[in-house]
């Protein structure tokens, strides 16, 4: 048979591509639907349009595609050579003299181009969501907390805080005649009174502000009365209560751009002024952010060989098998994070999951380079034939019990 390596790579790529892109949307839809479940009732309260949500999940991809990618690989490649054995292709390559060897370009081209996006999604694009989702957060809830206001009434939508307007005006956002009772410092409250105040957004802090200018501050001390006058007094609106899980903390180091976390890192003051455990998150989160883009290579290499050798097994076994291991992948990943910043690992220790399954991956790969990958397949149809035999027994026994 005359075989033509140039069309057969081509043809592997297009079912690799197309294979990966439907598991990426799948998964990115059914994650940011979940999102949007758990966070409905603040979705609903800021009265958001479908263009406000769209840009909202725009801005979110980039904090699921780091982890996505990776595994989205590893399905794709599982399933296009299951998919191949399905059909006998594999075995009629094999007739034909192609070797594993020979198809492995096509899948290492396919796997370093998801690498070099989810790196690029990593180092910049993380950074980018996070902060332009902060950002449009903050714009939204403003100009609820703006139009929540109304000339006459009493407003308690704002934790902490009893507010009183004599005037709203709805364009500038300007009110006129302010009474603001004040519980967020202290129990017996602040009574302040000014006649115009205006609610502001503070990006750079992550702040939602409530502005007045030219008051007075009353407060109660036991039987004295203080009275403090201003030129300006600003009120951080509680965005923790105001959005609920939505929020997100501008000191975090997963916000941080990769410039930032290394600007951080190379300062001392950083240890002094935020702590060890500060600094060693912001190491974990360096490694972190190198380490899931070298996953995509890693897992998908792993899957390559794994679709080579269980050839005949069913499909839904593959699926469950796959998604197992990357549960193996994802659960060694996490303790080392959590490992990492508690100091008890190096930062170094979120590259256990990738050295472990490449060790596995070299060793599946000289398996199916031999054709000696048998042992496999017929251990995991004993471990089926066990289950199958342990569940009929405990059927049995309970229809005997009773």
């Amino acid at each position: 048979m005359n075989f033509k390596p140039c069309l057969l790579k081509r043809e592997i790529g297009k079912e690799l591509l197309a294979v990966f892109v439907l598991c990426l949307s799948i998964f990115l839809s059914l994650l940011l639907l979940g999102k949007v479940l758990k966070l409905r009732q603040i979705l609903f309260a800021l009265d958001l349009s479908a263009l406000d949500l769209l840009e909202l999940f725009v801005y979110l991809a980039p904090f699921f595609l780091m982890l996505l990618i990776p595994v989205a690989c590893m399905i794709s490649m599982f399933l296009t050579f299951q998919r191949m054995s399905a059909d006998r292709e594999l075995m009629a390559l094999r007739a034909g003299g192609v070797s594993l060897a020979q198809i492995l370009p096509a899948p290492l081209f396919f796997l370093g181009v998801a690498a070099v996006i989810n790196g690029f999604v990593s180092l910049y694009g993380l950074s980018w969501g996070v902060q332009n989702f902060q950002n449009t957060i903050l714009e939204l809830a403003r100009e609820k907390a703006q139009l929540s206001l109304r000339p006459g009434v009493f407003n308690n939508n704002f934790p902490g805080l009893i507010i009183y307007a004599g005037q709203v005006d709805p364009v500038s956002g300007v009110v006129r005649d302010v009474f603001v009772q004040d519980f967020t410092s202290q129990e017996s409250g602040l009574n302040i009174v000014a006649p115009q105040g205006r609610v502001l957004t503070d990006n750079k802090q992550g702040k939602i502000l409530f502005s007045l200018r030219d008051g007075h501050i009353y407060r109660q001390d036991g039987y004295e009365n203080d009275i403090l006058g201003f030129s300006q007094y600003r009120i951080a609106l509680n965005l923790h209560k105001l959005l609920g899980d939505i929020h997100v903390r501008k000191d975090k180091p997963k916000s941080f751009s990769w410039k930032k976390l290394n600007a951080l890192q190379n300062d001392p003051s950083t240890r002094a002024e935020k702590g060890e455990d500060y600094l060693r998150s912001i190491r974990v989160e360096k490694q972190k952010r190198l380490s899931l883009p070298v996953a995509c290579l890693v897992l998908g290499f792993f899957a390559f060989p794994l679709g080579w050798i269980f050839q005949g097994m069913k499909r839904y076994y593959g699926a469950i098998l796959i998604l197992g291991m990357f549960f193996v992948y994802y659960a060694l990943f996490s303790m080392g994070i959590s490992l990492g910043e508690t100091g008890v690992l190096s930062p170094l220790g979120v590259w256990i999951p990738n050295i472990f399954f490449g060790a596995i991956s070299l060793f599946l790969f000289q398996l199916a380079m031999r054709e000696r990958g048998g042992f496999l397949i017929a251990w995991i149809w004993w471990l089926q034939h066990t289950a199958r035999s342990l569940g009929r027994r405990k059927k049995a026994a309970g229809e005997t019990n009773k």
